[in-house]
């Protein structure tokens, strides 16, 4: 490991400890985003589907505004699946902390783009995987297969596979050779077939609609929409909160709209 990467640890460290207290079992990706939203910076979900001509998807990215009044954005791309959402959120964190004077503090000196992505990448995975944290998991199940160890320690800290088997060979904690040439897509298939599915190699479905469900109730705020529109339009996707607006349109003029829809009906 260069001079750069043991910095950009000691860095990631250094947050893991300031946020997860040894004293839970408390896992940072649970509460990465509310984390980075404390530090001012707006998480974005958006669908973004891959564009003809392009080899890969695009995960996420980092914005910060010109005007400095503007909140500094992270978009991460909901159709991937919650793994890879984790690992992308922390990586453009890294982005966002290059704008900050923990770069400074730090000494970490970015060379060129490729750098960057690798640092950003090591970041991600030091402070996803903690080092005292992940060796202290592993050496719990070290005595089963290789292909056990990473699905185990892939849902323990919600990252994906291939992050798992680079950090283990990052920290010599075993020969991955056997999985090293495989994609997240292969590992995934092969953990199908050993254990079945896990929920993490999908797309988190209440991200799906978070930003539908956010107009909604802003446009209930503003007067666009009454009560019973809102409770109307949130039926199938929460009904939880479907039935909270439809109550409060309980002795308002929203009883009447629904009696003319009935009556209509």
């Amino acid at each position: 490991m260069n001079s750069c990467m043991q910095k950009v640890e000691r860095l990631a460290d250094d947050i893991y400890k300031k946020y997860v207290s040894p004293k839970t079992s408390l896992m940072l990706a649970d509460v990465l985003a509310d984390v980075i939203a404390r530090q001012g910076i707006e998480v974005i979900y958006l669908s973004i589907p891959k564009m003809d001509g392009e080899d890969r998807i695009l995960n996420g990215m980092f914005f910060k505004h010109m005007d400095e009044a503007v909140p500094p954005k992270i978009v991460i791309n909901q159709l991937d699946t919650i793994r890879t959402q984790n690992f992308t959120l922390a990586h453009e964190w890294f982005h966002a902390i290059l704008e900050s004077e923990d770069l400074k503090l730090y000494g970490i000196q970015i060379q060129s783009n490729e750098e960057l992505e690798r640092a950003g990448d090591y970041f991600a995975a030091s402070i996803l995987m903690n080092q005292e944290a992940f060796v202290s998991y592993y050496e719990i199940i070290r005595g089963q297969s290789l292909e056990q160890q990473v699905f185990k320690l892939a849902d323990i800290f919600k990252v994906p596979y291939v992050s798992v088997v680079r950090r283990l060979r990052e920290l010599d904690l075993t020969s991955v050779c056997a999985l090293a040439s495989l994609t997240e897509q292969e590992l995934a298939e092969l953990r199908h077939k050993q254990i079945g599915e896990s929920i993490l190699d999908s797309p988190p479905k209440c991200n799906q609609f978070a930003q539908y469900q956010q107009l909604v109730m802003s446009k209930v705020d503003t007067g666009e929409f009454s009560n019973l529109n809102a409770a109307k339009k949130l039926t199938r996707l929460n009904p939880k909160l479907s039935e909270e607006y439809f109550k409060k349109s309980a002795g308002t003029s929203d009883i009447n709209q629904l009696w003319d829809e009935l009556d209509e009906a």
